[in-house]
């Protein structure tokens, strides 16, 4: 069995895991953000060498969604590179890149600064977002292909579980939220050199055998517009956007906003029970890993094992799961406030995090399935670009602006835009802040289930948009698979019904079948 993939896998998934890693560590930091510049206990017995930029719920929520423009406006671009040009090394190029701006927004003497770092920061991960999943889709085919990917999608969870509480830890025993921003760039530049020096840039198609179809993508304006034209014809790919588009709104939202919101809330009725910047982070970050571990491995398998029956499987295990996600998280913040049902907002949360999850690895094999090998980069970059425009790029910021409004409201206009300092507010202000902030978070509840309905729809143009797309490959495939390329040794298969062993008629090539994994030999 070839090594290669494998290993390929291992750097993938490790960078993967960085990139949530560094997305979310904003988030366990944001209350340190928000907050005067002035010196504070911020839950240890250490004084804060340096205050926030003393911001507003809006303007915080806009770091993350500058973030997201970056990364959105940007994979467009990737999108066509990655059909077109070397992978790893343009994966390489973007995490210097991303490191090197994350690094720097740690040093940002002001909240505008910070604005335009986050943003740098988004333009190098989309550089690795767009070109990752097209790498394994042609290095493994057919249930192996799931499999993998629900090993690539596990770094998410894990990944942001990191953000949140090394972020969290970091900045509390240095006294400083800024050193949260200097743990990643270090392990980018390591993963960037192996990724430039090791990893190889499969064929595109070389899983599918249609080498042909995928070696001769063109270059400029016109056949950009060619590919996007063939995209926006796939309906099945147009819906399941629409309905990924939700549940990164959902997300997004809920990873920029939970942990703060669990402070005020669990201070709504004893401003003794308020929990730590630390603690908060601790909290989300372990609901998320492990709600993120089940979620990608069961919606994966969930879905390869449903695949078998039915061709509808992704979308059908994506909207189910979308519409399961609402209700429980909606049910986790009502609750939030409630000292006595402090166990019970955790349960919700945890089952509500792990639907919303449940769908990451199918929704990608799904669009893997239905694009053409040498359109798949551009069909991700698409992809990635509507689900952040109508997605988390908007809904940090908008639940930001809907609790301001919501806050002032409730606190009869007397109010100057600014959060108040947890430890400094009187119970009148805590009150309101959890209040605005739950408000604006069931938006993002009722989000999810929307997008349930984008799913369905999409499952009905599913088999027949599969079935389009592999008689495409078929057609594009050379004639003899012996006469294939003998890169192709590498691509690995995954065929329950094939015979352990077979050999071409007029070639060398032999398949050897080991119970999921063919390879060709």
């Amino acid at each position: 069995m070839p090594a290669m993939p494998y290993l390929t896998m291992g750097v993938l998934f490790a960078i993967n895991l960085l990139n949530y890693m560094d997305r979310l560590t904003i988030s366990g930091v944001l209350t340190l953000i928000e907050e005067a510049p002035l010196n504070r206990t911020n839950g240890t017995n250490k004084t804060c060498a340096c205050g926030g930029f003393g911001i507003s719920d809006s303007a915080s929520g806009f770091l993350q969604s500058s973030f997201i423009i970056g990364y959105m406006v940007f994979s467009p671009m990737f999108g066509y590179l990655g059909d077109r040009y070397n992978r790893p090394v343009l994966m390489s190029i973007g995490i210097i890149f991303w490191s090197g701006a994350t690094l720097g927004g740690s040093f940002a003497p002001s909240y505008n600064i910070m604005v335009v770092f986050r943003a740098l920061v988004g333009i190098g991960e989309a550089s690795y977002a767009t070109v990752a999943p097209t790498i394994i889709a042609d290095m493994f085919a057919k249930e192996l292909r799931m499999r993998m990917l629900i090993l690539f999608y596990l770094a998410v969870p894990i990944g942001s579980a990191l953000g949140y509480v090394i972020s969290a830890q970091v900045a509390a025993q240095a006294c400083c939220w800024r050193w949260a921003f200097r743990v990643t760039p270090g392990l980018g530049v390591i993963l960037a050199l192996v990724s430039l020096c090791f990893l190889r840039d499969p064929p595109r198609g070389e899983s599918e055998r249609a080498l042909e179809h995928s070696s001769a993508a063109s270059s400029g304006i016109r056949a950009y517009l060619q590919d996007l034209k063939y995209i926006i014809k796939v309906k099945s790919y147009v819906w399941s956007t629409l309905g990924f588009s939700t549940v990164t709104f959902t997300v997004g939202a809920l990873a920029q906003w939970v942990p703060t919101y669990i402070r005020w809330a669990t201070a709504y009725e004893n401003e003794d029970f308020a929990l730590s910047v630390k603690s908060a982070g601790y909290g989300v970050g372990g609901i998320t890993v492990v709600a993120g571990l089940g979620g990608s491995y069961l919606g994966g398998e969930l879905a390869r094992v449903l695949g078998r029956r039915t061709k509808q499987a992704n979308a059908l295990v994506c909207g189910f799961s979308s519409m399961l996600a609402g209700p429980l998280v909606y049910v986790a913040l009502t609750t939030a406030h409630v000292h006595k049902l402090f166990y019970v907002m955790w349960t919700f949360m945890f089952f509500g995090m792990l639907m919303l999850l449940f769908g990451w690895a199918p929704v990608s094999a799904l669009l893997l399935s239905i694009i053409v090998p040498k359109r798949r980069a551009t069909a991700a970059a698409v992809q990635i670009f509507v689900s952040h425009l109508l997605g988390d790029a908007l809904s940090p910021f908008l639940i930001g602006k809907f609790s301001d409004s919501a806050r002032k409201s409730l606190l009869g206009g007397h109010n100057n835009g600014r959060v108040p300092q947890l430890e400094d507010a009187n119970h009148s202000e805590i009150v309101a802040e959890e209040r605005a902030l739950r408000y604006a978070l069931y938006a993002a509840a009722v989000m999810s289930t929307v997008g349930a309905l984008f799913y369905i729809i999409s499952s009905w143009y599913l088999p027949a948009d599969m079935d389009a797309a592999e008689k495409d490959a078929r057609q594009r495939s050379p004639p003899n698979d012996s006469l294939a390329s003998p890169s192709t040794a590498n691509a690995v298969d995954d065929d329950d019904d094939a015979p352990l062993l077979s050999a071409a008629d007029d070639g060398p090539e032999l398949a050897v079948n080991l119970g999921d994994d063919q390879l060709l030999l």
